[in-house]
């Protein structure tokens, strides 16, 4: 998935795309971080077949994203607050995205969702354009005189 590097930062610590098992069990595990489930829970609660549940989980355990039990329990750890962030980030888009589902959006509302990048580069455009246009106007000005 491209990224874009005017924003990113290869130093955030997360590197987990939205959308995959890994995101969800995260999601889940740091959204309930007093709570340890089971695989068999994760994949009630998931939906996401068993094999995979228990695949990602090592991998999660492996790579220090979560930690486990001895009794085979997988949490949430207490260290990680950039994964509890963006747990929350997850949960924010996902309530918002279900509660404004088939909202349409107008062309204001795209202007209003732009990085303050975007929106500074067509300012800076626009004032380019602003001053082409100075220049003609007081080009025909001066023909009309």
């Amino acid at each position: 998935m491209p990224v874009d590097l005017r924003t990113h930062d290869p130093d955030d610590g997360v590197d987990i795309d939205p959308g995959t098992n890994k995101a969800k069990i995260i999601k889940l595990l740091y959204s309930n971080p007093h709570l340890g489930y089971k695989p068999s829970e994760i994949h009630t609660n998931l939906d996401i077949p068993k094999g995979s549940v228990t695949t990602t989980l090592l991998r999660l355990c492996e790579s220090d994203h979560i930690g486990k039990t001895t009794d085979g329990y997988y949490h949430a750890l207490e260290s990680r607050d950039d994964l509890r962030r963006f747990a929350t980030g997850l949960v924010q888009v996902e309530d918002l995205t279900s509660r404004y589902a088939g909202d349409e959006l107008s062309p204001g509302d795209a202007e209003q969702t732009r990085s303050r990048e975007e929106r500074l580069e067509n300012i800076t455009e626009s004032e380019r354009t602003a001053n082409e246009i100075d220049t003609e106007l007081a080009g025909l000005e001066d023909d009309l005189e």
